[in-house]
């Protein structure tokens, strides 16, 4: 299968772990569904509908940090109460997004908005000034670092129930809840829905409309 292929990087990340509102703030170990769609609505200056666009992403990083960090809580009345909490975030990672129709991955030669992962100040670097071309097969590949729909019985994983994307109207909603496997350890398999990048010695979930 031919896909088109963008990489970012940064240099910290971190992914709101939905269970955990007050106190510490753990990360997950790799963005939800919905954080990867919303990169793609800030290249493209719009939002995306999940039907309309394939697409697959790996992660990695090279470790995790932790700190305090101070946050300020408003309420009503404008005034605001400051706090300290610890804060994990993950270090030096590396995305592949992997794209059916090419004008998703060409929005990333010239994004409209700032593509973030994660928090407002976490950065993300396109690599590669053009996308590449990738012909994806079909065999045994190494799948983790992405999110797959649970349950997923060839691997193990984080279960998680979160959005496939958010809504474009303020406030947010979330569309596509469902429980998704976060693939964080590596696995070898052959599966029908995973594909295997040769370059890169991988496997490759797609999100999105599974009848496209």
């Amino acid at each position: 299968m031919r896909t088109y292929r963008v990489k970012l990087s940064g240099w910290t990340a971190s992914f709101r772990h939905p269970q955990f509102v007050t106190g510490m703030q753990p990360t997950l170990p790799l963005p939800p569904p919905s954080t990867i769609y919303g990169l793609v609505a800030a290249a493209m200056g719009q939002w995306i509908d999940p039907q309309l666009c394939r697409l697959a992403y790996v992660f990695r990083h090279e470790g995790k940090a932790r700190d305090l960090e101070t946050i300020y809580q408003f309420n009503r009345s404008n005034s605001a109460k400051s706090n300290v909490i610890f804060r994990e975030w993950l270090t030096n990672w590396e995305l592949w997004l992997y794209f059916k129709q090419s004008k998703w991955a060409n929005a990333f030669i010239e994004p409209v908005f700032p593509l973030l992962l994660g928090r407002q100040q976490e950065l993300a670097h396109v690599e590669n000034v053009q996308p590449e071309t990738v012909i994806l097969r079909k065999t045994t590949t190494t799948l983790y670092g992405t999110a797959v729909p649970f349950p997923f019985w060839s691997a193990a994983g984080m279960v998680m129930a979160l959005p496939l994307v958010m809504s474009a109207e303020l406030p947010r909603q979330a569309i596509g809840v469902r429980p998704w496997q976060l693939i964080h350890e590596p696995v070898k398999l052959q599966h029908e829905g995973i594909w295997h990048d040769p370059d890169l010695k991988h496997g490759v979930y797609f999100l999105g409309d599974q009848n496209g």
